[in-house]
């Protein structure tokens, strides 16, 4: 009744609202760093955090800070593994306009998508019948789009109590439409399998601080970790991913980077010394161009570049977590079937390098002509160096 009766009166009084507080949460800090925040340990989890709201990160900035930095480590204090977080969020961004956003990204690559959006259509007062239209579209994309080891949550859309612009009485009716929004959703979510809808109220928990500290964030994130690190644990995790990746995309991230055919440079050999020194091993930093791994540093290893298929360190392209095998004359055979060329090496380990934009581009190799044991706490620490890499190849 209320919807049919009020709402056309008040959908542009609400709406122009909703215009001023955009204008005014331009000049709200919020994180400038890198949409990438990890937590350290093997194996880790890769998540997306997508959407408005929540995912934005007001108040802080760094996403260290927010939301992604505080739902990486409460992750991988549960599940004893590291975590990757991948943040995609733009405040502005509606349901409508959700789709076109997510057309671009990998979706394939992640453990886990968490969805965060409707707090610019509670404010609006989108209607129910445009709400359950376009998020059934948008469902419908990203379950498409991912293996199904993927685990796909739905965030609720929270209440609008921490948006000091507004009166009592314009909070109450957006509050009112965001319960309707969830009633929808949940609804909608339902039909899908490996789909969860995350009942998100932080007002009693957070104590109605709003957005603005680092404690707020946290107390967010622990609204919405149990529920995840529950669907990623009821997943058998393989190291081998189950991968569609696009390789012209792959192609054109390395070569937006520049990277390929350039000089030797310290800070890449002084990551590749400090891996040799703490292995006990030879050491490569490649980059996986066309058809062949480009070799950007290296220890104890004089190759140029190597033929990209059949290498080991085109496993570890391709693998989530570290790819490492302690004595390669015991594997003559990729994860695939096909022949695996040794290069006369009997110990191998290696792990992925990507680019700013999550495009898996490199490699980060350790190796002996000698078999070796191999440990969870080394994969931790290799996993950390290739990560160091990375934040080079950012900072270029």
């Amino acid at each position: 009744m209320l919807q049919r009766l009020v709402y056309p009166i008040i959908r542009p009084i609400m709406r122009l609202l909703q215009y001023r507080i955009d204008r005014r949460l331009r000049h709200v800090p919020h994180p400038v760093d890198s949409p990438h925040v990890h937590a350290p340990g093997s194996d880790p989890d890769r998540v997306l955090l997508f959407g408005s709201g929540p995912a934005v990160g007001y108040g802080v900035l760094s996403n260290d800070l927010a939301l992604p930095g505080h739902l990486a480590r409460q992750l991988s204090a549960i599940t004893g593994r590291g975590a990757d977080i991948d943040v995609v969020a733009d405040p502005e961004v509606t349901i409508q306009g959700s789709l076109s956003l997510l057309q671009g990204l990998n979706l394939w690559r992640y453990d886990a998508i968490l969805l965060t959006i409707g707090v610019n259509n509670a404010l609006s007062l989108t209607s129910i019948k445009v709400w359950r239209r376009a998020i059934r579209e948008l469902l419908s994309h990203v379950f498409e789009h991912v293996p199904t080891r993927t685990r796909i949550l739905v965030v609720a859309v929270p209440p609008i109590w921490f948006i000091d612009s507004l009166s009592r009485v314009s909070a109450w009716i957006a509050d009112h439409h965001a319960v309707m929004l969830n009633r929808e959703t949940r609804r909608v979510v339902a039909t899908f399998a490996r789909m969860t809808f995350v009942p998100f109220s932080p007002l009693a928990t957070a104590g109605g601080s709003g957005f603005g500290t680092t404690e707020t964030y946290q107390q967010w994130a622990t609204l919405i970790v149990a529920p995840l690190s529950q669907q990623l644990a009821e997943e058998p995790r393989h190291g081998q991913l189950d991968v569609t990746a696009d390789e012209h995309a792959r192609q054109a991230a390395l070569d937006a980077l520049g990277i390929v055919g350039t000089e030797p440079e310290e800070r890449f050999d002084r990551i590749a010394q400090l891996a040799s020194q703490l292995f006990g091993t030879a050491c490569a930093i490649t980059f996986v161009d066309h058809d062949r791994h480009w070799t950007k540093a290296q220890v104890g290893w004089n190759h140029d570049e190597i033929p990209r298929q059949g290498s080991c360190a085109t496993i570890a392209l391709n693998y989530a977590g570290v790819y490492a095998v302690e004595d390669l004359d015991r594997e003559d055979r990729a994860p695939g079937g096909e022949p695996l060329d040794h290069f006369g090496l009997r110990f191998y380990a290696g792990y992925a390098i990507e680019s700013g934009f999550g495009d898996r581009v490199g490699v980060l190799s350790v190796f002996s002509a000698e078999p070796r044991p191999w440990s969870l706490a080394e994969s931790e620490l290799l996993r950390e160096l290739a990560l160091q890499v990375q934040r080079e190849l950012t900072e270029r």
